[in-house]
């Protein structure tokens, strides 16, 4: 029997070839077509359940709650499994609190965020009972008419802008420090402002004011950052009870943002697919409970107070691989020296290779034994520089070969786009060597559906 080398939990090479929980990556490609997305349920299960441990215990005060941002996967099949692993989420307008219900999120458990949001997306959240994370002064009185409207109580936490001043460290995305970027971020209530309008707010005979929430983003891997983060976000919440006349929060919500394992902002090209380049879960929640307990130094009661964060690339990124084939080689010998692998893929289907500036490892699928080659390229099929990967050693591969881009499980089907008119691929979900199309890929005509041609134009 063929025996299987690990890479990480979901992937192994058997004979040379890749697979993903037991199913072979080319026979996928073969079958579903490509490109193709694939999501393993079984790790998705697997990180959802760790992150709960780690929560739980990093958090004895009172209850640990894990909210992933819908944000990074709205694929309701995928939003179905970690409903049934007790997870919540948070969501950013109306189409993703559709998401969250159609997957099954009990509506206590849903955090309504985001800046701007509607009188009928308020108006939902209070209709069905699911938490509003109010962005503005603005938002507090509309929310107010609103639970008065349908006679009931909106259950709201505040936003906060936490200072940061600790963390002077440079950000992964700017030439700027975490502070100064974290400053221009737009979310949040201004710290004064909160304190004149958290006031009324907490008289307001509408409005049961749960709990406090902020949110970094991902700027930097380490713990250390993470601990700095919330022992700021930890002074702030104090300096606000202690101005509400020692109110006493329920929940407090520190967001997300933490890294990947196999950290794709900063994975080098030709590294080792199976090195770890974050720290793991359990450090990272450690050192949000323990910065938090630190910034708010005992001036508000912790007992029983409920702990959520808000996991989204480091829930969902290692879940996932980008499948494609090979369709052209090219190699040009001068001016300059260089060798293209061409694929059917696009960098719109892996858009964080521009947002976020990530460097996803690829393998060569049918070729993993097989010894490195010269630089090439991969390169997708868009009219644009479409750099998937620069200057890796990959194997010798030919035409219809399949490659696989590691880490892809998080934003990248979210953020797709239709450039050159391309339909986007489907997805499909493997467990216990099993698959199934979870999202079918679009058509050309998907594409074109939206468009409405007056008749006057009609060819």
């Amino acid at each position: 029997m063929p025996v299987a080398a690990p890479i990480d939990e979901c992937l192994s090479v058997v004979d040379g070839r890749l697979q993903i929980e037991g199913c072979d990556v080319a026979g996928l490609a073969e079958r579903f077509g490509t490109p193709l997305s694939v999501v393993s349920e079984d790790h998705l299960r697997r990180n959802a359940r760790r992150f709960s441990r780690a929560l739980t215990a990093a958090w004895p005060e009172g209850p640990a709650r894990v909210l992933p941002s819908i944000k990074a996967n709205y694929t309701l099949a995928v939003r179905s499994v970690l409903t049934q692993e007790g997870l919540g989420c948070d969501v950013f307008g109306p189409a993703e609190l559709h998401a969250a219900l159609a997957g099954g999120v009990p509506p206590p458990l849903i955090s309504v965020n985001g800046t701007g949001k509607t009188r009928a997306l308020l108006a939902q959240a209070v209709g069905i009972g699911a938490r509003i994370t109010l962005d503005s002064v603005r938002e507090i009185e509309v929310v107010r008419a609103v639970a008065r409207e349908l006679g009931r109580t909106a259950q709201v936490r505040f936003r906060m802008r936490p200072r940061y001043l600790a963390l002077q460290q440079r950000s992964d995305f700017s030439e700027a420090s975490v502070y100064e970027t974290a400053q221009e971020y737009k979310p949040g209530i201004p710290t004064d402002e909160l304190i004149a309008a958290g006031r009324a707010a907490l008289e307001a005979p509408e409005l049961d004011v749960l709990g406090l929430m902020s949110h970094l983003g991902r700027h930097r891997s380490d713990a250390e950052t993470w601990r700095q983060y919330a022992a700021s976000a930890g002074e702030t919440i104090a300096e606000l009870a202690e101005a509400w006349g020692g109110w006493q929060p329920r929940e407090l919500d520190l967001g997300g943002g933490y890294a990947a394992p196999r950290d794709p902002n900063r994975w080098v090209p030709g590294g080792d697919p199976a090195a770890s380049l974050a720290p793991p879960v359990e450090e990272v929640v450690e050192a949000l409970a323990s910065g938090l307990r630190t910034g708010i130094a005992g001036r508000v009661p912790l007992d029983g107070v409920a702990l959520e964060i808000e996991p989204g690339r480091a829930l969902h990124a290692d879940t996932g691989i980008h499948v494609t084939r090979v369709v052209n080689l090219k190699q040009q010998r001068e001016p300059l020296a260089w060798r293209w692998v061409e694929t059917d893929t696009t960098e719109m289907f892996l858009l964080d290779l521009l947002v976020e500036h990530c460097h996803f490892p690829v393998v060569a699928a049918t070729r993993m034994s097989e010894p490195p080659g010269q630089p090439v390229d991969v390169v997708g099929c868009s009219c644009g520089f479409d750099l998937l990967a620069r200057q890796v050693r990959l194997p010798a591969v030919e035409l219809g070969d399949t490659l696989a881009f590691l880490d892809t499980g998080a934003y990248e089907d979210a953020c797709a786009a239709n450039f050159n008119a391309l339909p986007r691929p489907a997805i499909a979900l493997v467990s216990g060597g099993e698959a199934v199309i979870v999202r079918r890929a679009e058509t050309i005509d998907d594409v074109f559906a939206r468009d409405v041609v007056p008749e006057r134009l009609r060819p």
